[in-house]
């Protein structure tokens, strides 16, 4: 029995979907990941997993380079012959969904980690891509056995779209994390928000920036820091931005890290202020299984997170008064946080464990 994987990124398979390839594999399953980049490949092939190296742009909405993606998916299912297809992300669920049909591959499998780009912004190049996807995604999912979404939310607007049918239609609690790497500690000594994201402007990069110039007027020994890769790409926030706020001692600006455990350890309070339609933020996640209080927005997928004032606080998107001014309470209250940081821990372990999320996972599947 063999399942092929299909996913938007290598680095993310090698990252958050490790411990779910290995229970494929501990089901004894052939494991084959179609890989977009080379790296991480190595990572994936140690623990058994068969990669095939696809070309593809997974930001481009391009109609050769969709094309393209699309014959070389039908190419490799047929010589493949997969008995089940898994794909994540909105063009492998797409794009993944249909070629796997057309290779008519039995049973087919898609889980979607948020909305996406595409439904969190109304630029008119957007409107008209949702235009088109709302068409194609009917067709994708009618293509699958069932569909897996990581709200309630998203999964209801799917069905009341009529994308999908109720009775196909799943929800897990996000991708989880691995507590096992991600583990609790202690509060540091220094104050220090941190924030880790892909630097889209959805993502509410600029509104984080503009809460930490308010605070930091009020509390100038206050450190906040960034992490975060730039995708060259339309979505993103401008860099010039960014520069002016670390050149002006606002923010500290360092990129993207490869590992961010130790950003997470020295970090008071993880904010993630973002307006993306997500699925559930790992980088949430995973500042919670280190026993970090939150703040993120009240939107699907960060909503989820948090307990209102038992392990973080919800502000309103694209808000960043309310942001400073939830930042500027925890300041003052600052006894309260070791608190909130052991409600996160807990939370995350009753809900979010990527075992309990992974088992679901497999019984959704059929993989018992």
């Amino acid at each position: 029995m063999k399942i092929v994987v299909i996913a938007n990124k290598t680095n993310n398979l090698a990252r958050a979907r490790k411990k779910l390839l290995q229970e494929f594999i501990k089901k004894d399953y052939e494991v084959v990941c179609i890989c977009p980049e080379k790296e991480y490949i190595e990572e994936l092939q140690k623990i058994g997993v068969k990669t095939i190296k696809i070309q593809w742009n997974r930001i481009s909405s391009g109609l050769f380079s969709n094309i393209l993606y699309f014959k070389q998916l039908v190419k490799i299912l047929k010589e493949e012959k997969p008995d089940i297809v898994f794909s994540y992300t909105a063009k492998p669920n797409i794009v993944g969904s249909i070629s796997a049909k057309i290779a008519k591959v039995p049973r087919i499998y898609c889980m979607l980690t948020g909305l996406g780009y595409i439904y969190s912004t109304n630029k008119f190049k957007i409107k008209v891509i949702r235009f088109f996807c709302n068409r194609i995604y009917k067709i994708a999912l009618k293509c699958c056995t069932k569909v897996i979404f990581q709200n309630k939310d998203d999964r209801d607007f799917f069905i009341k779209k009529k994308f999908v049918d109720e009775e196909k239609a799943y929800v897990v609690d996000g991708s989880g994390v691995d507590l096992e790497k991600f583990q609790f500690t202690k509060l540091p000594n220094e104050f220090n928000f941190l924030m880790i994201s892909r630097l889209l402007d959805v993502k509410g990069v600029e509104e984080f920036c503009k809460a930490a110039e308010i605070v930091k007027s009020k509390f100038p020994n206050i450190t906040f820091t960034l992490l975060g890769e730039i995708e060259n790409s339309y979505r993103d926030v401008k860099i010039e931005n960014i520069k002016k706020y670390q050149e002006n001692n606002i923010i500290n600006y360092e990129g993207y890290k490869e590992d961010v455990l130790p950003y997470l350890k020295n970090c008071m309070v993880f904010v993630l202020p973002s307006y993306l339609k997500e699925g559930i933020p790992r980088s949430v996640l995973e500042a919670m299984a280190i026993g970090r209080p939150i703040i993120t927005t009240n939107v699907s997928g960060c909503k989820e997170t948090v307990k209102e004032g038992i392990n973080g606080y919800l502000v309103e998107p694209k808000n960043y008064i309310d942001l400073a001014n939830k930042m500027e309470f925890m300041i003052e209250n600052k006894d309260l946080l070791e608190n909130m940081g052991k409600h996160s821990f807990e939370y995350v372990k009753e809900r979010f464990d990527v075992n309990l999320i992974n088992k679901k996972m497999l019984e959704i599947m059929d993989l018992f």
